[in-house]
């Protein structure tokens, strides 16, 4: 009987430790984690966006009837004049000019004013229509360029040719034997012709033909 209690107290003390073993294994598999830290991201920052300033285009000169530098050279007309129109009312527009008519030479008349290239309108048919108009730089031309009217490209009386040439790539030589000269055109016919001397633009005429008289009167 008494070794049945001994066995028995043997066997409860083994369940028990047996217990607690486990009971200290679990324990110890559930221990808690220590969390590990993210990484915090890197905030990639956006590239600014500029505005581009837009580029301002100069204000051309108002046109002035006593300044001949505010004058436009283009393919129908110079300044306040157009080909086309009634010779006596160009007249009006040349009021800060002296007008002269040359002895036998009445189909012609020049727009002259110190320090400025001079205008010639001829009127060799009589019609009394303005059919070219001529702009001279005379014997001046080479420093005329601060006071000439200009084309809207910046060509004018006293301009080089490598301006010209610059200026406008499809200008077109014309080797006329009589006043050899560059000759540019528009779609509609009308011309602008240049005529230089010694690689310097001497006279500009605007007429509807690539054709620079050898003179106008006659």
């Amino acid at each position: 009987m008494r070794k049945a209690v001994v066995a028995r107290r043997r066997t409860l003390g083994t369940v028990a430790a047996l217990a607690g073993l486990l009971l200290f294994t679990g324990c110890a598999g559930t221990a808690a984690e220590t969390p590990t830290a993210s990484p915090t991201p890197t905030a990639t920052p956006t590239p600014a966006t500029s505005t581009p300033t837009p580029t301002r285009t100069p204000t051309p000169a108002a046109l002035s009837l006593d300044d001949p530098t505010t004058w436009v050279i283009g393919f129908t007309g110079i300044g306040p004049l157009s080909v086309g129109d009634n010779i006596d009312d160009a007249a009006a527009s040349m009021t800060a000019f002296t007008s002269t008519v040359y002895d036998g030479c009445p189909a012609v008349v020049a727009y002259g004013r110190t320090g400025f290239p001079t205008v010639l309108i001829p009127d060799r048919l009589g019609t009394g229509v303005v059919e070219q108009l001529v702009l001279q730089g005379g014997a001046d031309f080479t420093t005329l360029a601060g006071a000439s009217p200009h084309t809207d490209a910046g060509i004018g009386i006293g301009s080089t040719l490598d301006d010209l040439l610059t200026a406008y790539p499809a200008v077109t030589f014309q080797d006329d034997p009589f006043t050899a000269h560059y000759a540019l055109p528009d779609d509609n016919g009308n011309w602008i012709n240049f005529v230089l001397s010694d690689d310097v633009v001497k006279d500009i005429v605007v007429r509807a033909s690539p054709v620079v008289a050898k003179e106008y009167c006659g």
